[in-house]
């Protein structure tokens, strides 16, 4: 997509040049009525995004600290894995002050991708060291802390998990007027068992859509669509009839077709160009795409 528009009240306070790690208002909006409607959603997630964010990996943190002073003769080497694990967790926690808490979609991967280098650099060494140069009970005390900081990491992926579904399940048409990066899957068939799928993702400046071949650890073949609110005229409701049952609607690079069934679809006009997107509740996509059209000109308006 083209251009990324954040508006100047993202997250700051009224009154205030500084922006908390994560904002007590519904960030990227400046409609009440909005912000009435999705503040119990946020302060929901906000509060376990907190937990995954901020608690969990500096308790992982501590515990790696806690490690430092077990490993009584080995304190040097120890430190490396007391910083490894908070590298991570301060990269994890500032991203939130960025575009990471705008972007629900992000949270659980990011978690995943902190806990996992904690664990790696800091949990893992930090224990090996500590039990290496411990005795007696403090020996039984790295085993703890060991088996504690594996439920942290596992808390802050649930955490992260439980805060995006607080915030966006079920979808509603007020979302559409934030800067909430929004991600919903297309109705879409196959003529054969394959690991295939499609999603449309509504940004900050436009639509995209997409469609991939699932092949292991590797990126598999797929196709990528986007349209600029800058290019969008109209967005229509529309019910796709009985016959055909079947509608070839994107080729992949490796000659799968997916299909689109009969049911509800999406209708975009932008320019010259037209685009059938088959979802399963074209009204709220449609509501929810309006919405935050006019969310984005109402950002490109303001100084």
């Amino acid at each position: 997509m083209v251009g990324h528009v954040v508006p100047h009240h993202l997250g700051r306070r009224p009154g205030t040049g500084t922006m908390p790690l994560i904002p007590q208002a519904v960030p990227a909006t400046a409609d009440a009525r909005v912000d009435r409607v999705l503040r119990p959603r946020w302060h929901l997630a906000r509060t376990r995004l907190l937990w995954s964010a901020v608690v969990f990996p500096f308790a992982v943190v501590a515990i790696c600290l806690v490690f430092l002073g077990l490993a009584t003769g080995a304190r040097d080497w120890a430190a490396v894995p007391a910083l490894g694990a908070a590298v991570p967790a301060a990269v994890g926690a500032l991203r939130l002050r960025g575009r990471g808490i705008t972007d629900p979609p992000s949270w659980l991967p990011t978690a995943f991708l902190v806990a996992g280098c904690q664990l790696l650099l800091g949990v893992i060494p930090g224990f090996g060291i500590a039990v290496n140069a411990a005795t007696g009970a403090a020996a039984g005390v790295a085993g703890a802390l060991f088996a504690s900081a594996w439920l942290c990491a596992g808390g802050s992926c649930l955490a992260a998990h439980r805060a995006h579904r607080a915030l966006l399940t079920p979808l509603v048409p007020e979302l559409g007027a934030t800067g909430f990066h929004l991600a919903v899957p297309a109705r879409i068939a196959i003529t054969a068992p394959a690991p295939v799928s499609a999603s449309i993702a509504i940004g900050t400046d436009g639509v995209r859509w997409s469609a991939r071949f699932h092949r292991g650890r590797s990126a598999g073949p797929r196709v990528d669509f986007a349209v600029p609110f800058a290019r969008l005229h109209d967005v229509a409701a529309v019910t796709l009839p009985p016959t055909p049952a079947l509608r070839p609607w994107v080729t992949l690079p490796d000659g799968t077709v997916l299909y689109a069934q009969p049911g509800p679809a999406l209708l975009l006009r932008a320019d010259s160009a037209e685009w059938m997107i088959p979802v399963h509740d074209a009204v709220l996509i449609r509501e929810l795409l309006l919405s935050r059209k006019g969310w984005w000109v109402r950002a490109r308006s303001r100084p």
